[in-house]
């Protein structure tokens, strides 16, 4: 299987964005967005 550059940048960039996605610094505010849909009276 050969894989160009671009082949590597994009797997690169994929890796990238899932590991800032489940980082430990943003648990808590995925969590308090998660919430969201059940708080009443935030207009």
């Amino acid at each position: 299987m050969d894989l160009s550059v671009y082949h590597w940048l994009l797997i690169a960039a994929f890796a990238g964005i899932v590991i800032w996605v489940f980082g430990r610094k943003r648990k808590a505010r995925f969590e308090d967005d998660a919430r969201i849909p059940f708080e009443e009276g935030k207009d």
